[in-house]
């Protein structure tokens, strides 16, 4: 065969081989069918130059390109979008775009183009119909600053350029280039250093342009002067989100809009606390001077987020002359509360005549503490008696209303209530975390569209059982995460189980449930029964060891998340389970840092999770081996013969070992029944032996007292000095022995665990404590693994039938005394009481 004959084979092996790589697709548009080429994160290091001529889309996004070359593109004549972003690009030469006169859109962002060098006059030349170009986030951080002169010749050829998206240089300046983009309507600066911009900064842009996005300047406190928007006057969008203007300058720079209607003003996190000064504070009150170009412009989404706003003059924040645009609006990250009298008749009124709001954001507002001891209701939802009795401090909030987020709203000082309107259009309400006294009512009906509820951070309590909120029936999304469900869900907490099954029992048409980070082992049975929709459960952040088997009766699950649990497998029946969910819908699983193990029991689900469908976040889970070192599950599949060759040869060994020892085991066995009274009298003799060394067992504490808040007195006056004092015991109680800023639960469970006996101390208000059923559910395990000697219980004022439900699961460990009246008989009492808990000193 001819020389030239086998390079022309080798060179059509190389290009069918290597396009393999580039998935190519056809993708529906309003012009028709396009032609996809996806060759995204792949590991090229030039354009390449074996796909089909009749591409409309390439993504050559996430690859190692570092040059551009002349022609690289020009046998991709009909390309319309070109992707090229989040390569190592740092050079073009000029005709590297030659051929692309169809070229709409061009993403050259996230690389290493210097804007000074890389764009010459003749670069853009070709693009003559390009119409969105972006090329933010390839500037490295700039100190100097002296005017930058932006490179106007290069892109002053883009006449059709509508949209355009680069980086912000310290003190910018834009030449006269810039005024031939007259068809430019949006403007993005997003990778900002800007410290000035002067009045003529913007001067020579279109003043067709309608967006402009300055988001994130955060390197220096940006200097500002008043009118630098007066060449925008068709400005409908206006986005300064996390720019440190603060907000006062950015206020005033509004003055060319007075009347004006704009879509967006995006304010939020302006105020800076790194470039706290006098003229520009972090801690920010609105004044009514301040206000004066934003209250008459009818602006539809105004963000204000995160601006350091304690407190707002009368007639200011909440006062607009046009309230009925405002559709959505956000307060959320500022410290300022809504107090009585005026300011609190403001926001009635403002919320009356926002006819049109959708969105309203108070979350994340830190604003008082609760410092006292007082039990203070947490809950959302408060009975219609405080709703009458405090009229003056209801909010009654719009019916256009559809989302409204009051999470982590820390605010102790009255109470206010939001009414949610008979006929209201509310779908989404989030109220987690907050510990506060503003509150949610709903009148009848008021909760029919409710579709989304967030209630993270609450424990089990009367809100999520309210029945004008839960048996709407349209809950579609529920998010309980990081409420410590484990206590409620507990399957010996009968009481709490059921009710939790009877809450999940009235959302039939619930399609995503998110549990994650509540400590949950077990889920109660049948708590799935009624949802028959349920799509995506997320139970991430818990200690479950296996899948459990509830889930296996859903039929329509489509994500499970159970990242950061304690799963060592998968077993047969949750694989069978996931591979017909899979063909019936497709399932993902995501099962990241799990305590999996790549043992012989688990060949199946090594197997299984390098062949399987399923989509799952990886295949390369870490798994522990038998002698405890770590591999992934693919690298543990991959030497499968070498790692676990061993494992059906041991199946044998198993088997002959399992008939030695039964042969073993029943000649032993008749050796025993000849020589039991022997044996009988050997132990006896070894187990007293035993009992006198386990009660040498050393213990940090004698006694552990559980006692109600009216228990205090009679300890201090009686119990101490009966038993410290005069038996020289050491004693462990809450008020004394619990250092502040541990977390209370976890000190509990060790103090219990490091003491001999437990008493608890039974008066009226012993059930009102909050941890009484956490410090008995704790003394029943440690008794459980026989750590505790004498769990005493001694009824002070009380009645044997008023004693909790919750002791009798352990009756049968306990030693009652029923503390009289009468004083005669109260030494006998201490006697009984000294008998069990010095028996070891006596």
């Amino acid at each position: 065969m001819p020389y030239f004959e086998y390079v022309a084979i080798s060179f059509m092996l190389i290009r069918f081989v290597t396009s393999l790589h580039c998935d190519i697709a056809f993708m529906e548009s309003k012009e028709g069918k396009l032609k996809i080429a996806n060759c995204q994160n792949i590991g090229l290091t030039q354009v390449p130059s074996f796909l089909p001529n009749d591409i409309n889309i390439l993504d050559l996004s996430e690859n190692n390109i570092k040059n551009l070359s002349n022609y690289d593109f020009e046998r991709y004549g009909i390309l319309e979008k070109l992707i090229v972003k989040k390569n190592k690009l740092h050079h073009i030469e000029d005709k590297s775009f030659v051929g692309l006169n169809r070229l709409k859109i061009l993403d050259m962002s996230e690389n290493k183009l210097n804007l000074l060098h890389s764009y010459t006059s003749d670069l853009f030349l070709p693009l003559v119909n390009l119409r969105n170009l972006d090329i933010r986030r390839n500037m490295e951080q700039q100190s100097d600053t002296n005017l930058y002169h932006y490179p106007d010749n290069a892109f002053a050829v883009l006449e059709q350029l509508d949209f355009f998206a680069l980086d912000m240089a310290p003190n910018p300046s834009f030449g006269k280039g810039f005024r031939r983009l007259k068809k430019l309507k949006s403007l993005t600066f997003e990778l900002c250093y800007l410290q000035y911009l002067n009045n003529s900064v913007f001067e020579n842009f279109s003043s067709n342009i309608n967006e402009l996005n300055l988001k994130v300047c955060r390197l220096h406190l940006v200097h500002v002067e008043n009118d630098i928007l007066l060449p925008f006057p068709k400005m409908t969008k206006l986005n300064l989100d996390g720019t440190c203007m603060h907000l006062k300058q950015a206020l005033n720079i509004l003055s060319p809009y007075r009347g004006k209607r704009f879509k967006l003003i995006n304010f939020g996190g302006l105020s800076c606390p790194a470039f706290n000064n006098e003229n520009y504070t972090f801690v920010v009150t609105i004044t009514k001077e301040m206000m004066q170009y934003l209250r008459t412009i009818c602006v539809e989404w105004l963000d204000l987020s995160d601006n350091g706003i304690v407190d707002f003059e009368e007639d200011s924040l909440l006062s607009y002359d046009r309230p009925e645009c405002l559709e959505n609006i956000f307060f959320k990250g500022n410290r300022f509360a809504f107090s009585k009298g005026r300011q609190m008749d403001e926001l009635k009124s403002f919320l009356q005549n926002c006819k049109n709001l959708k969105t309203l954001d108070y979350s994340y507002i830190p604003v008082k503490y609760e410092l006292s001891n007082n039990d203070l209701d947490r809950n959302i939802v408060h009975e219609k008696q405080q709703f009458e009795s405090k009229s003056s401090e209801v909010i009654i909030l719009p019916r256009s209303l559809e989302t409204l987020l009051l999470s982590n709203v820390l605010c102790y000082d009255f109470q206010r209530i939001f009414l949610i309107p008979e006929g209201s259009n509310l779908t989404n309400l989030d109220v987690s975390f907050g510990f506060s006294l503003t509150s949610i009512l709903f009148q009848k009906n008021s909760s029919q569209k409710i579709e989304t509820l967030v209630i993270d951070g609450h424990p089990y309590s009367s809100f999520i059982v309210q029945e004008e909120l839960m048996n709407n029936g349209k809950i579609k999304t529920f998010k309980w995460r990081d409420a410590s469900l484990y206590i409620h869900m507990n399957p010996e907490n009968k009481h709490y189980s059921s009710r939790i099954q009877e809450l999940f029992k009235k959302l039939k048409y619930l399609e995503h449930l998110d549990m994650s980070k509540n400590s949950l082992w077990f889920l109660p049975a049948n708590v799935f029964e009624s949802m028959t929709y349920l799509s995506e459960i997320r139970l991430s952040k818990n200690l479950f060891h296996l899948v459990p088997r509830q889930i296996m009766d859903l039929t329509n699950i489509k994500l499970l998340d159970f990242r950061q649990n304690l799963l060592t497998t998968l077993d047969k029946n949750t694989r069978v389970w996931a591979d017909s969910m899979n063909q019936q819908h497709g399932l993902s699983i995501l099962m990241e840092d799990n305590a999996f193990e790549c043992n012989c029991d688990n060949l199946d689900f090594i197997d299984w999770i390098n062949k399987t469908k399923v989509k799952l976040d990886s295949r390369s889970y870490k798994c522990t081996l038998v002698n405890g070192s770590l591999i992934t599950v693919r690298e543990s599949y991959e030497k499968m013969h070498d790692l676990f060759s061993h494992c059906e040869s041991s199946t044998w060994l198993t088997v002959a070992s399992t008939l030695l020892s039964t042969c073993f085991v029943t000649g032993f066995l008749f050796l025993i029944y000849g020589k039991r009274w022997e044996i009988s009298l050997f132990f006896y003799q070894k187990f007293r032996i035993i009992v006198k060394k386990k009660y040498c067992k050393s213990f940090k504490y004698d006694v552990f007292v559980s006692y109600g808040d009216d228990s205090g007195p009679w300890i201090k006056n009686y119990l101490i000095p009966k038993l410290e004092h005069e038996w020289k015991l050491k004693m462990c109680f809450k008020d004394r022995d619990f250092l502040p800023g541990c977390f209370y639960f976890d000190t509990e469970a060790e103090s219990i665990e490091n003491s001999r006996h437990v008493i608890f101390l039974l008066t009226p208000s012993f059930k009102s404590s909050e941890d009484y059923l956490f410090a008995v559910e704790r003394v029943k395990h440690e008794k459980r693994i026989r750590n505790i000697e004498n769990i005493i219980v001694l009824a002070k004022d009380i009645s044997l039938k008023d004693i909790p439900t919750e002791l009798t699961y352990i009756w049968n460990y306990v030693s009652f005394i029923q503390w009289p009246d009468d004083t005669d008989d109260f030494d006998i009492m201490w006697q009984q009481l000294r008998l069990w808990v010095c028996s070891d000193l006596m």
